[in-house]
């Protein structure tokens, strides 16, 4: 069903059988997984952000980090290949 936000930041509501979770979507226009991300969601109550290369074949999935900016690949930051099973799989360990 779908929803509207009102300026709360979330891109994506994704619920399984007990748990609903906020989502911020963001896409990036480099391959470089070392690159520093901004926080483009200030401190809005979101539970992830998932990035998204435009140019490579994978993705990050990360918790709302309240710092200014921070680097993708950094510790507790979940790589996943584009790929749906894939990504699944990554959003099972969180």
């Amino acid at each position: 069903m779908p929803l509207v936000d009102h300026g709360s930041k979330t891109d994506l509501l994704i619920a399984d059988d007990s748990n609903t979770y906020r989502i911020q979507v963001k896409a990036l226009a480099l391959n470089d997984e070392s690159q520093t991300v901004q926080n483009q969601w200030g401190d809005v109550n979101i539970d992830y952000v998932i990035f998204f290369s435009h140019t490579g074949n994978w993705g990050y999935i990360t918790p709302p980090f309240r710092e200014k900016s921070k680097k993708l690949n950094a510790d507790g930051h979940i790589r996943f290949h584009q790929h749906e099973k894939n990504f699944a799989k990554a959003f099972q360990r969180i």
